[in-house]
């Protein structure tokens, strides 16, 4: 199993622009549940506190293996995500880690 997870920071000028654009960004991912074959697992996290410091949203995601996280990627649900998250943000970090 591999877990993909990627945090981003907003790119609004305020807290509230931030808190905002994390909660369209949260419910964009958490749309592609059920779309994409090779997501077995999601989940979606805004942050609460210390927004200053921290990154606004968090995506946990699982996939059978490297082949189809791939295959996630340019899944036409996804690259819409993609679009929306990209227009928001001003900052991703992401890792893969085998489980």
């Amino acid at each position: 199993m591999l877990k993909h997870i990627v945090t981003w920071k907003m790119n609004g000028e305020t807290a509230a622009d931030r808190a905002q654009q994390a909660g369209e960004v949260a419910a964009a991912l958490r749309g592609m549940e059920g779309k994409i074959p090779q997501l077995k697992h999601l989940e979606v996290h805004v942050n609460e506190l210390d927004g200053y410091d921290n990154w606004d949203v968090a995506l946990i995601t699982e996939f059978a293996d490297a082949d189809a996280l791939a295959e996630y990627v340019v899944h036409p649900a996804h690259q819409e995500v993609v679009s929306i998250v990209k227009a928001r943000s001003a900052g991703r970090a992401g890792v893969d880690a085998t489980v």
